[in-house]
């Protein structure tokens, strides 16, 4: 029989022995040569995947976070430009049937020059200055500048009308002339230009049948730059002058647009 004291020192040594037994396990051995790593082996043998750190995790998170918010960035530039193009879609329809209502305008107009009974309050015949060569050429010169008008040529329409008043400054249609080139400015958006231009036209051809149109434009080149004031004040001459016309009717629509945007 072992004696008691003897069987204790010899239970804690194996149970010394039994604590230590993994530190020695992750030690190499003498030779400096460590054990291979144990693999746990999943279904079928092949080795069990470990699940992902929690750092993967945060890094995937954020990048799907960054790519929604780059998503959500594009989607909000695409319905930017959508609108945009929207925009000048209308723009470029009112412009088309502006042109189209003014074309008939001089339609008729030059119909009323060449009547003989237009021309002279008695009825009698007098000699049309659209017969004569100087104004045959200033005809050909106009319309040139007016093609490239109509075909969006609005930097070479510019220059050809700018051409024509430099040219012809005693042509009857110096007035219609000084009014495209405001058009042509203001299509392009340099309000600033555009307005030089229709206030020259109310100020040299105040009676001109182009003036209800281009105090018109006057007031929207204001509502363009943001003068609210300015824009207001002309449009509303533009009722009070005009009463009845479409540039009248126009500039009602435009003060009822500012009123509801609170301008």
């Amino acid at each position: 029989m072992r004696h008691p004291r003897r069987v204790g020192v010899w239970a804690a040594g194996i149970l010394t022995a039994s604590l230590l037994a993994p530190a020695w396990a992750a030690e190499p051995p003498s030779g400096g040569r460590s054990l291979p790593p144990v693999v746990e082996l999943g279904v079928g043998g092949a080795p069990a995947s470990s699940p992902p750190s929690r750092e993967v995790l945060a890094d995937l998170l954020q990048q799907l976070e960054t790519l929604q918010t780059e998503l959500r960035n594009l989607r909000g530039q695409v319905e930017v430009q959508t609108n945009e193009i929207e925009r000048l879609k209308a723009r470029q329809r009112d412009l088309l049937a502006d042109i189209d209502r003014r074309i008939g305008e001089l339609e008729r107009r030059g119909s009323a020059a060449l009547s003989p009974e237009a021309a002279s309050p008695t009825g009698a015949s007098v000699p049309s200055a659209t017969g004569s060569a100087s104004s045959a050429q200033e005809q050909q010169d106009y319309d040139a500048a007016f093609n490239l008008m109509k075909q969006g040529h609005y930097d070479r329409a510019a220059k050809g009308f700018r051409d024509f008043i430099a040219k012809h400054p005693q042509s009857a249609l110096r007035d219609n002339a000084r009014y495209w080139l405001g058009e042509a400015y203001y299509v392009v958006r340099d309000f600033r230009q555009a307005l030089t231009e229709f206030s020259r036209l109310m100020n040299d051809h105040p009676k001109s049948l182009k003036a209800p149109d281009a105090l018109l434009k006057i007031g929207y080149s204001h509502y363009e730059l943001g003068e609210w004031a300015k824009a207001r004040e002309n449009l509303n001459q533009v009722i009070a002058r005009y009463p009845g016309q479409p540039a009248a009717k126009s500039a009602e629509q435009r003060l009822a647009k500012m009123k509801k945007q609170e301008h």
